[in-house]
């Protein structure tokens, strides 16, 4: 992780561009320190209050300056564009995008220390691995994301991470970090790696049978944003998904991407009781 400057003092005034970082600063206890986020920070629900001050990949430098916030939190290296203007504000923490586990709890303990809430940050992550644990035995899985393009992780990611914890194994061959494609080379990617079982995370909501009808394996659709979001609620997810795959599932109900739970919520009460 990138600190462009020392911090002069505990941070009080939290601009997120990061929605896996803004969720956890809630579970935290730090949401009432945030005071602006990117549009697809909305979990928990409470974070869609904050000031909306960019997207994903795009910011309103000036409405971040109105907010004088002491800590830009970024992704990198998606928004690497973002650290030097950013860094004119405010001190900036650039997060990488997590090649495993260990890095998304990484990420967290930084934070944690950060904010001197370093006691509820291991809390929260003991939590948080122990929702992830061996319950079900598949081999030889494969995950499609639509992310406009077509994003499939590898081996050295915080999902793959993930599903070979809880006993989902995958593909093999694919040594990086992940893949940015179109649906050409997916298609030669299935065709390589032969999986048992497609994940595929769609661009919406509700599952669009036009949206996996070119891949010719069994699938499992997941809602758009719930396997791209390694926050709290990731754990959550997994376990829906599991309970899909044991089920017979064709389709993930319910993740945190649809129902964008309150802090107040069934979902949330694990980390919060």
């Amino acid at each position: 992780m990138l600190l462009t400057k020392a911090l002069d003092d505990t941070p009080r005034r939290i601009v997120s561009l990061n929605p896996s970082i803004t969720e956890f600063l809630f579970i935290i206890g730090a949401g009432n320190r945030v005071v602006g986020t990117d549009v697809w920070s909305y979990r928990p629900r409470e974070a869609m209050r904050t000031i909306k001050i960019g997207s994903f990949t795009s910011a309103d430098i000036e409405a971040i300056k109105k907010l004088n916030p002491d800590l830009v939190i970024l992704s990198y290296p998606v928004q690497r564009q973002l650290v030097e203007p950013m860094s004119s504000i405010a001190s900036v923490l650039a997060v990488p995008m997590p090649v495993n586990l260990n890095a998304v709890m990484s990420s967290f303990e930084m934070i944690g220390k950060l904010l001197d809430l370093d006691e509820e940050t291991h809390r929260i992550m003991g939590i948080y691995m122990d929702l992830l644990r061996y319950s079900v035995d598949l081999r030889d899985t494969l995950v499609v994301l639509s992310l406009g393009d077509y994003v499939i992780p590898c081996e050295s990611s915080y999902i793959v991470s993930a599903l070979d914890k809880v006993g989902i194994k995958y593909v093999k061959g694919l040594k990086c970090i992940e893949l940015i494609t179109n649906r050409d080379d997916v298609l030669n990617i299935v065709n390589r790696t032969n999986p048992q079982l497609v994940i595929y995370e769609g661009k919406t909501k509700v599952y669009r049978p036009q949206e996996t009808n070119w891949i010719s394996k069994p699938m499992l659709y997941t809602p758009n944003d719930t396997l791209a979001h390694f926050g709290p609620s990731f754990p959550l997810d997994i376990q829906l998904l599991i309970n899909a795959i044991k089920n017979g599932e064709k389709t993930v109900r319910g993740t945190s991407s649809i129902v964008r739970p309150s802090l107040y919520d069934p979902w949330y009460r694990i980390f919060l009781t």
